[in-house]
């Protein structure tokens, strides 16, 4: 009986957060949706909320990692049991929307997740991953000299960020196509040479609006890094600022406006290119230095970084605002990029573009999360130059 009552809160408070978000649910909300006769009852199961979210993850890892267990029973060779983990956390978010939902919306409030109860379920799951990653590095299915979590973290961050920007977008998709495609780049990447590209920072100029809107978008940056967005308060942010809560108003509607407004101060810059001037002679500096330039934008600027990966990413609103743009031109460039050399004969004919810039983002986003919620070092450059290596080596032409 109490695990009934336990699968009904956590059941209820799935589709709540899915549909309210998990900030405007409240207890009695589950309480009523769950059947649950009074909002105490809650309480003998949960210690609060987020406890509540907790259990949602906790559970559904747990089924997903005894499911991707199953389906690796008699499968002996690791290339197509590797192959299958992608498409099971495809599958997995395809036929569990909510859920899906949750994982993206509410990823950010749970870094006390990594010290609870339920994290063991996750770290099942990544070693089944990672155990399939291990296997092929030792029968010579996969090379051995790049890290085998830099492998996992491009299959499943290319993974991720689809499924989030499908979710997003409530797009169909088909796992078995996209897990084939995304196998594939990685198989060329970890199968059997960096530039360095200085930042460069736009500041705000001319006028005092500018200036004002720049320390709001500085301060701001700083408290949502080491806060949170939903931490965070507009009045906060206007004391730090040394400005009052109706002069920043002035700016900006509200604290999501402030979210994205950092967002455009830093992605714009990806779009701009000083060097377009003087074009490199070959089509696989050219992606390299585009790669480079995204690895290093969130590099160098850490707080930035934890925003992106930690509120931007996992924000449903973010894929839908204008801002948003401001990264697709530049997965653009990189498209048009690897076009080119698709005709000079430098790149492989198909590539899936779209699936390679998912892949872009979701490596690196995939190291940040280690560094953020599990308090793991920043990579140092070694790391980023592999990680830039084996994007390139992923669609790059071999050599007979």
């Amino acid at each position: 009986m109490a695990n009934e009552k336990r699968k009904a809160i956590l059941d209820a408070a799935e589709l709540l957060f899915a549909t309210k978000g998990f900030g405007p649910t409240t207890m009695s909300d589950i309480a009523k949706e769950s059947g649950v006769a009074h909002e105490a009852s809650i309480y003998s199961q949960f210690k609060n909320k987020r406890d509540i979210l907790f259990g949602i993850y906790g559970s559904h890892l747990q089924k997903a990692s005894k499911s991707l267990n199953a389906h690796f029973q008699g499968m002996k060779e690791p290339g197509p049991k590797f192959r299958k983990a992608i498409w099971h956390y495809l599958e997995d978010m395809k036929e569990n929307p909510n859920y899906a939902k949750v994982l993206m919306m509410a990823q950010r409030e749970n870094p006390d997740f990594y010290a609870s109860e339920h994290v063991q379920h996750l770290e099942t799951y990544i070693s089944l991953v990672l155990g399939a990653i291990i296997a092929g590095q030792e029968d010579g299915t996969f090379r051995k000299d790049i890290s085998p979590r830099l492998i996992r973290n491009m299959a499943m961050g290319a993974s991720v960020h689809f499924a989030f920007y499908c979710t997003a977008r409530d797009q169909y998709y088909d796992p078995n196509e996209i897990s084939d495609q995304i196998y594939v780049l990685v198989s060329n990447a970890a199968r059997v040479e960096t530039p360095f590209l200085k930042t460069n920072k736009k500041g705000f100029r001319g006028g005092r609006v500018e200036f004002r809107k720049s320390q709001i978008l500085n301060t701001a940056t700083r408290i949502f890094a080491n806060k949170g967005f939903s931490n965070a308060t507009i009045s906060e942010i206007a004391k730090q600022a040394n400005l009052g809560d109706g002069t920043l108003y002035e700016y900006f509607e509200n604290k999501k406006a402030i979210l994205l407004g950092i967002a455009e101060n830093h992605l714009q810059d990806l779009c701009l290119d000083k060097c377009d001037a003087a074009p490199f002679a070959k089509e696989e500096k050219d992606l390299r230095r585009l790669l480079w330039r995204w690895l290093w934008l969130i590099y160098s600027d850490e707080d930035f970084a934890r925003i992106l990966c930690l509120e931007l990413f996992r924000n449903i609103d973010f894929y839908s605002n204008p801002v948003y743009e401001c990264l697709l031109g530049f997965l653009a460039r990189v498209s048009e990029t690897v076009q080119l050399g698709q005709t000079a004969g430098v790149f492989v004919e198909k590539v899936p573009l779209s699936i390679y810039s998912h892949m872009i983002t979701g490596t690196f986003d995939q190291y940040l999360i280690s560094q953020f919620l599990l308090n793991r070092p920043a990579p140092v450059i070694s790391k980023l130059s592999a990680m830039v290596d084996a994007l390139v080596r992923a669609i790059r032409v071999r050599e007979v």
